[in-house]
């Protein structure tokens, strides 16, 4: 007996997770759904309904200059959310140095298209992202031994290191780290130059980035990430390119990340390198936190609500920040999987299908990288055995 053809009537095997076969249909296996649970989802069909809904209702909703920049900045903000999401949510791994790719990449733009003119602005695009990907490939090589902990402060320490090298060299940067006067996003002939005409920039790079982020997740690489981010001494023995994997996806966020910050350069005109730093990061951090860690869509709902309240919380003046910070508790507590996991949940239970697979709560996997450990309960030492 095989076991792509039990006895009828017979008891399946137990299988859980990305592993898991296909339902018995009729005492077979039904090969329309053969493949890992994540094959068997719409993903395709849900990103043209999500990309098709943005770009009709977003151009029509939006008329004012400071909400059409509001809206670019959610775009490029979701874009280095995603590039955090594969090193974070992916690879397990948590980078602190995303901003500091986003400000390499927008001064790697900004020098391209300075010396050798605007219409060469794709190019500064590619070379942007080509340039990050190198520096976090060579970083994650050398921190590809470190432990979690170790590895965050190995990037926090690229990050400041970086700032300062980037605010000293004048003839890439500009003075103190501040390069002023970019040339507007110019695209085979045709200069964009009003917050309306970037938003389809912005929109068309974040749509490639999710459908390859899509590709991804459908290709043995999540796997593998998912294998090592759990056990990576298991996934090792089992032949897993645990190391390889981690460093992959930390140079592809990490260009994600430098697209993000030459296009919002751009987009801005200028690139201050102060606007990239702690503070920053920390809300990289929260886009995902609060979108949620286990689905790609979570940075761009993320990025959506990190942009989107303070502007509506303006009004409270003062009390703003602490509105803000009391909406962020209330969003951790009642949605602890994220509002896309937490949404996908509620979906899976009024249709009653089985829910998603389950994903590591985001405090658990904070444990890991915080130096702390679970105190070990107290055994009685040899000397009160005996005196026992």
């Amino acid at each position: 007996m095989s076991l792509r053809e039990p006895e009828l009537g017979g008891e399946a095997p137990a299988y859980s997770g990305e592993l898991a076969p296909p339902p018995l249909v009729g005492g077979r296996f039904s090969r329309s759904r053969l493949g890992p649970p994540i094959y068997r989802e719409h993903r395709y069909a849900t990103w043209a309904f999500w990309f098709v809904l943005i770009a009709v209702v977003s151009p029509n909703l939006y008329h004012s200059l400071s909400d059409q920049l509001l809206l670019n900045v959610w775009l490029c903000y979701a874009i280095a959310g995603i590039g955090f999401y594969w090193v974070f949510g992916l690879a397990g791994r948590f980078a602190f140095c995303q901003t500091f790719m986003m400000a390499m990449g927008g001064y790697t733009s900004a020098y391209v298209t300075a010396h050798l003119g605007p219409s060469w602005y794709l190019l500064g695009l590619l070379l942007a992202m080509l340039a990050c990907g190198a520096i976090a490939a060579i970083v994650g090589t050398i921190l590809s031994r470190a432990q979690d902990f170790y590895f965050a402060i190995g990037t926090l320490a690229v990050a400041e290191v970086g700032t300062v090298v980037l605010s000293h060299t004048t003839t890439f940067s500009g003075p103190s780290g501040n390069t002023i006067g970019i040339a507007a996003p110019n695209l085979f002939g045709h200069s964009l130059t009003t917050y309306l005409s970037d938003f389809w920039l912005c929109f068309v790079a974040l749509a490639l980035v999710v459908l390859i982020g899509i590709v991804l997740e459908r290709s043995p690489v999540r796997r593998h990430a998912i294998a090592g981010r759990e056990n990576a001494a298991v996934a090792r023995s089992g032949g897993v390119p645990v190391a390889r994997t981690q460093v992959m996806l930390f140079a592809f966020g990490s260009m994600l990340g430098g697209l993000s910050g030459a296009i919002l350069g751009s987009i801005n005109g200028t690139v201050d390198v102060s606007s990239y730093g702690t503070s920053l990061a920390i809300g990289i951090f929260l886009m995902l936190f609060i979108g949620g860690v286990g689905s790609i869509w979570g940075p761009v709902v993320g990025a959506a609500f990190y942009v989107a309240i303070p502007q509506f919380l303006s009004s409270l003046a003062q009390y703003e920040n602490i509105v803000y910070g009391g909406l962020l508790l209330v969003v951790i507590i009642v949605f602890p999987l994220g509002l896309v996991g937490s949404l996908r949940h509620l979906l899976a239970r009024i249709t009653r299908r089985p829910p998603p697979n389950a994903t590591p709560d985001l405090i658990q996997r904070l444990s890991r990288i915080l130096p702390t450990q679970l105190r070990k309960p107290h055994l009685p030492e040899q000397g009160d055995a005996a005196a026992g």
